[in-house]
């Protein structure tokens, strides 16, 4: 799937923690996605959510420093904090699906931000039916 027809799409916390720790299975994909925003191709959305959970890996202090970085200096992304909207948006899609509370805040950001569609590995969320939930295994 070619990802520029979006415009503006919202990334799941996966798709950084495969690009950042060059994950063998799905890096590959990953690192399309990344050049597309570093070519100005794309812009992307995600919550601040996504940051706690890269940071909650347990490695060295040195490398959460650098993975705070390496997504803090991700090209044309806006990383959005929960606000009241978020937070009612993604209550409701709690209620609605199920989904656990960062899933729905990841969703209810990307939705609220006039996202075209959101790009994961969690095949769980492809039933939401809010935006075009793009399966990373789609993108070509």
């Amino acid at each position: 799937m070619n990802l520029k027809k979006f415009n503006l799409i919202g990334l799941d916390t996966n798709i950084f923690s495969y690009q950042f720790h060059q994950d063998p299975q799905f890096g590959l994909l990953t690192k399309k996605i990344f050049d597309e925003l570093s070519k100005d191709n794309l812009q992307a959305v995600t919550s601040v959510v996504t940051l706690i959970e890269i940071l909650s890996v347990r490695v060295s202090l040195s490398k959460v420093k650098q993975l705070k970085e390496l997504f803090l200096r991700t090209p044309n992304l806006s990383i959005l904090d929960v606000n009241h909207e978020i937070a009612l948006e993604a209550a409701a899609i709690r209620r609605k699906y199920g989904f656990r509370t960062p899933d729905a805040i990841q969703l209810a950001t990307a939705k609220l931000n006039r996202a075209k569609a959101f790009v994961t590995n969690d095949e769980r969320l492809k039933n939401y039916l809010g935006l075009k939930i793009i399966l990373l295994s789609a993108i070509k």
